[in-house]
């Protein structure tokens, strides 16, 4: 297997790094986050270079040769820490219209996004780990040729801007049943919608969304009625793909960081990079990462695969990388004493990142266990 980025993946990786090397480092990132106007004005940067269609084939008038192309550009993401939606929007939200839409509805839907002029929101699932749509708290009935949409999610990640979401609504049977979830597109001007959004504690943005009697015709359904489930599992394996390649960006930033800061800190009359202990731990830093990018680079590679084998090897990246991630970060604070945790620097900041990214769409123990049943149903 090829680990090694095509021609055009290394053009993308250089772009996007020079770009986001001018347009985001740490002091415009805090003021990024406190002018939605000029977050806003990034975006629309991003779509103008092609970053959004990157996530979208060119059947569908994207960019993309493979969905390992946005892989690239969110490893970008993890090495400036970019707050933008981008997993979302571009990832999440655009794989569910790719799939749940057809004919000109979904041409339009997808050219929208890949314009920058429109936010999707993904509110599915018991929680904002988004890892069981079958668990929605949200229900859809009938009324007439439309439906009515009832319920409350505490966490829709990137809710604060979505101008538009994907809601996972209950059409029939039982919670935690995988058939009777409905996909709906819901605007987010609609009657009935209200949100109140927050950041999260690692600076992206989020919000409560409140359904209160929203009503819809039957062309905002995504998918098949009741069939709705399939669609977001797909689209949550490329999103937690995303943040796995986002975690690799962020290690492979860390760890040489780190080394540097050892070798220029004196303590004791020496360098730290002269005591063997801290040397052990910077080797396994380097160990820790370099086996969390083999896992996160053979999954984006499955993507467009078998649907079992995607599964597989989604779950298995993102252990590992959960994994990873915790020790690399904690290392890294460790080894900076008490800079490591300071607003200034931004080695804490890649630590809440990666300590988040270890719970986003499932921790270790819910992929370790998705991965054992999906091996012991390939095996039966």
């Amino acid at each position: 297997m090829d680990f090694n980025h095509d021609d055009n993946q290394r053009m993308l990786f250089d772009m996007v790094d020079r770009f986001l090397g001018d347009k985001h480092d740490l002091a415009k990132r805090h003021k990024l986050l406190q002018e939605p106007a000029a977050e806003a004005a990034l975006w629309h940067e991003m779509a103008e270079l092609g970053l959004i269609g990157a996530a979208f084939s060119e059947e569908v008038g994207g960019f993309a040769n493979s969905s390992a192309d946005a892989m690239v550009i969110m490893e970008r993401f993890g090495r400036h820490l970019v707050t933008q939606p981008y997993v979302y929007t571009a990832i999440i939200g655009g794989r569910i219209l790719t799939d749940g839409l057809s004919g000109s509805a979904r041409d339009e839907a997808i050219a929208s996004v890949i314009a920058g002029e429109q936010h999707l929101a993904l509110a599915a699932g018991g929680g904002h780990l988004l890892r069981s749509p079958q668990d929605t708290t949200y229900t859809a009935r009938r009324d007439g040729a439309g439906w009515v949409l009832e319920g409350r999610m505490p966490v829709v990640m990137n809710g604060d801007r979505a101008d538009r979401f994907i809601v996972a609504a209950r059409t029939s049977g039982s919670f935690g049943e995988v058939n009777g979830v409905t996909l709906f597109l819901v605007d987010a001007a609609i009657p009935g919608l209200s949100r109140r959004a927050f950041r999260t504690i690692d600076a992206f943005g989020a919000a409560e969304l409140v359904l209160e009697s929203v009503a819809i015709g039957a062309e905002n359904l995504l998918g098949p009625v009741d069939g709705g489930a399939p669609l977001v599992e797909t689209a949550l394996d490329h999103g937690l793909v995303a943040i796995c390649n986002e975690a690799i960006g962020s290690m492979e930033y860390l760890t040489p960081a780190t080394a540097e800061y050892t070798r220029t800190r004196i303590q004791y009359g020496a360098p730290l990079a002269k005591f063997q202990v801290l040397q052990h731990r910077m080797a396994d830093m380097y160990i820790q990462t370099q086996t969390a990018k083999s896992m996160a680079l053979v999954a984006a590679m499955s993507l467009d695969g078998d649907a079992v084998e995607r599964q597989r090897m989604a779950s298995a990246a993102k252990a590992q990388v959960a994994r990873s991630g915790k020790f690399v970060g904690y290392q890294a604070v460790q080894l900076h004493g008490g800079m490591g945790v300071s607003e200034e620097l931004d080695i804490g900041h890649h630590y809440i990142r990666l300590n988040m990214i270890g719970h986003l769409f499932g921790d270790t123990s819910y992929h370790l266990r998705r991965f054992d049943a999906l091996a012991r149903s390939e095996a039966a």
